[in-house]
């Protein structure tokens, strides 16, 4: 989502790519601002030259002057032509105004006609006068109007140069007015429009129609600094902003681009319905609002990026660096061009707050409201690791927080039935879909990419793993728990290890686990669980364990002490356990156990013991073989 006083920082939009720079710009307003009211402001004072002018020159006879309220129409009977006309003004012993004019001509309603007009005057220190030439001039002594027509062109002493067709001056209510094409120019700002009205009384400016004003950068280097870096890339470009109207009002020090206003530098641009710029009095840049259909796009190379929404505030300090940027309804933000694209969507507030270093404003804060979604899509770079994944962050407010040199995310806030969808590139048959969700996300960044280092869900957080291919015996995991961490590869981004603990519990299909924390770990697909007495079950069996690791994978469990499993009847096993009672249940305690849910093998070694009602089997090992219908018991064999 301009520089020097107005430098438009694009908004930080997303938490890998784009706030990589120290400090981040679109089109760089915050100097070029200021400069453009200096040169408007000069405008203020060709109305004073004009009245000046027209004033000295009525009372050249003293006359008399009545305002008639009907439109007059002027003489044609001429009563006196003066050739070579001049008259000089003093005040004190220095000259104040100088009037010239090759044929003043006079009629009979009171009105002079002037060719060849050169109007200056001088201010109270210095030798520079503010100064008026044009091909022709009327004066209207009767109704107080004057009009410069032809090659009209002023100059003042603090060097704005105007240039226009015809320029008409009401000197009752001390009104410049021109429907001509008129352009300006002083140091390095310069611009044009169609139409202007300048109100000298209340210090107002209008340009009406076709505005366009272009401010150079080479004026911005600070004379008194002897190591003044230049300028370079975008930076060192010209502002040129567009709009329909413009209006420039000095009592107030507001600056509004209106009907539709564009400003650019290079291939950054900034836009919007109304651009207002408000200085204060010390003339320095102190707040930009732009309103409706509000836009910011910075193609800094890298860092590409854009930003809209209805409206955008941007303040500054006394300074004049970026100290917070606002932005309001439909915000809608997103990295161009980069290795990870990035969007923001949905909220319908963005607050970010800066902070001072030198002379530059760095992220310090970003803050969302309403319902808000980021996503941050996978590095082209890894577009064929497998593990390659993109994320999306959901939440009713999110709050990101930058390290101290403002380039690198430190933490993130989501608040509000958040959620974090974590989707692999590749859709393989082992892939899974991640959605996370909870009261709250805190995640931690590592420290320099701004590449997520995990997400700590609490309030009570709930995981789904959902296969893109589920088949038979593999379906959506669901993992709950008081709290829970996600831990990311900082390479791709896919999740490396979910940690979930309080009342963890697991469930896949018909198998399910409880724990006091549960564990998976992607690399190896093995899901641990640990204190709390854990427990699994299916439709078959219950096992009780100190320790269970299930490897999804290999579809092989592996259980560490104090091993405890039911059976819920003989007929569960298939046959396999040598019981008679084929509905009542099968119980067998041992140290340790492997269960190969695939082939139906169950190994309990360590003590083993199984037994059904008053008959049993103990052994070192036992082994159940499901499918075949049989048991192994070796070692220290005994039953009965």
């Amino acid at each position: 989502m301009f520089h020097s006083p107005f430098t438009i920082y694009h908004l930080p939009l997303q938490m890998q790519v784009v706030t990589r720079r120290k400090r981040i710009s679109a089109v760089d307003l915050r100097a070029r601002v200021p400069a453009i009211a200096r040169g408007l402001a000069l405008f203020l004072l060709v109305g004073g030259v004009i009245f000046v002018g027209v004033s000295y020159y009525k009372m050249r006879h003293n006359t008399p002057f009545r305002m008639r309220s009907e439109t007059p129409a002027l003489s044609k009977e001429i009563t006196g032509i003066i050739e070579g006309y001049e008259r000089r003004m003093t005040k004190g012993d220095r000259l104040y105004l100088w009037l010239r004019a090759a044929r003043d001509i006079s009629y009979a309603d009171g009105h002079h006609e002037l060719e060849q007009v050169n109007l200056q005057v001088f201010p109270p220190k210095g030798d520079k006068p503010d100064q008026i030439i044009s091909d022709r001039a009327i004066y209207d002594e009767k109704n107080g109007a004057g009009q410069f027509t032809g090659n009209v062109q002023i100059e003042t002493h603090e060097a704005l140069k105007v240039k226009t067709d015809s320029l008409v001056y009401h000197q009752d209510n001390e009104v410049a007015e021109t429907s001509s094409p008129i352009t300006f120019e002083r140091e390095n700002v310069s611009g044009k429009a169609t139409g202007a009205l300048l109100d000298d009384k209340n210090k107002r400016l209008e340009l009406r129609n076709e505005v366009e004003v272009t401010v150079a950068p080479e004026a911005f280097k600070d004379p008194n600094k002897k190591d003044t870096k230049p300028l370079k890339g975008a930076r060192a470009k010209p502002v040129t902003i567009h709009s329909a109207q413009a209006v420039f009002e000095q009592t107030s020090m507001r600056l509004t681009f209106s009907g539709g206003a564009t400003a650019e530098q290079d291939q950054d641009v900034m836009s919007g319905d109304t651009l207002t710029a408000i200085l204060n009095d010390k003339k320095k840049l102190e707040k930009i609002e732009m309103r409706g259909n509000s836009y910011l796009r910075s193609m800094d190379e890298g860092h590409a990026a854009e930003a809209h929404s209805v409206d955008m505030d941007f303040s500054f300090d006394g300074d004049q660096r970026l100290q917070r940027a606002y932005g309001a309804r439909d915000i809608r933000a997103q990295t161009l061009n980069a290795d990870s694209d990035m969007q923001l969507s949905g909220a319908s507030a963005l607050n970010i707050d800066f902070q001072a270093q030198g002379d530059r404003s760095l992220l310090k804060e970003m803050r969302t409201e309403g319902r808000s979604v980021v996503t941050l899509s996978a590095p082209k770079s890894k577009a064929n690791d497998p593990r390659a994944a993109s994320k999306r962050l959901t939440a009713d407010s999110i709050k990101m927080t930058w390290r101290s040199t403002g380039k690198d995310l430190e933490k993130a806030e989501a608040v509000g039935n958040a959620e974090l969808y974590v989707e692999p590139v590749q859709q393989t048959a082992k892939a899974d879909r991640k959605t996370l969700t909870a009261p709250r996300f805190d995640c931690d960044f590592f420290e320099s990419g701004n590449i997520a280092r995990n997400c700590t869900a609490t309030g009570g957080a709930k995981a789904v793993f959902d296969p893109f291919q589920p088949s038979a015996k593999r379906g959506p995991r669901t993992l709950t728990s008081q709290k829970m961490a996600a831990l990311f590869v900082r390479e791709t981004q896919d999740v490396d290890r979910v940690d979930a603990t309080g009342d963890a519990k697991l469930n896949e299909m018909d198998r399910n686990g409880i724990a006091n924390s549960v564990s998976y770990t992607a690399a190896d697909e093995t899901v641990r669980l640990r204190g709390g007495e854990p427990t699994v079950w299916d439709s078959r069996a219950r096992t009780k364990a100190v320790e269970i690791d299930s490897n999804n994978a290999t579809d092989i469990s592996y259980c560490r002490g104090k091993v405890q499993t039911t059976y819920y009847s003989q007929e569960q096993t298939n046959g396999a356990a040598p019981f008679r009672k084929v509905k009542s249940p099968v119980y067998l305690l041992a140290d340790r156990a492997e269960v190969n849910h695939d082939s139906g093998v169950a190994i309990y070694t360590g003590n083993s013991r199984m037994w059904q009602d008053d008959n049993f089997v103990r052994a070192d090992t036992i082994t159940l073989f499901r499918e075949e219908k049989r048991m192994d018991a070796r070692g220290h064999v005994q039953s009965a």
